[in-house]
């Protein structure tokens, strides 16, 4: 994508992360940012990333997202810990197909309710 070759050319902030977490989805649809589950997406260089210590190297980071779970009531009739590790696992794939990304780590946060 467009989008990702920019990233990599350059060095990545956290706007670039919100936006890389736009494709990807909810079970019930929206992508995690529309549907408010995003809580913080931050960076750090990783400072033990290969080639962090050579001059000239690009830095990597690790991408922190805190997110609340998923709602499993309205996601689906799946369990709520299945539907949370599907989400990381493509929160995951999504980010660390890019060469500023070297790790994701998550804070799971509970799940919000719905205004009744």
């Amino acid at each position: 994508m467009e989008e990702d070759q920019n990233v990599s050319t350059r060095s990545m902030t956290e706007a670039d992360l919100l936006h890389l977490l736009r494709d990807c989805y909810t079970p019930a649809g929206p992508n995690i940012v529309a549907a408010g589950l995003v809580r913080s997406a931050t960076l750090t260089p990783d400072l033990d990333a290969p080639g962090a210590s050579i001059p000239g190297v690009p830095t990597r980071f690790i991408a922190h997202i805190t997110l609340h779970a998923v709602e499993a009531a309205r996601a689906s009739a799946h369990p709520a810990e299945s539907l949370d590790t599907q989400l990381s696992a493509q929160i995951e794939n999504r980010l660390l197909g890019l060469p500023a990304i070297s790790r994701v780590e998550f804070t799971l946060l509970p799940a919000l309710f719905p205004i009744l």
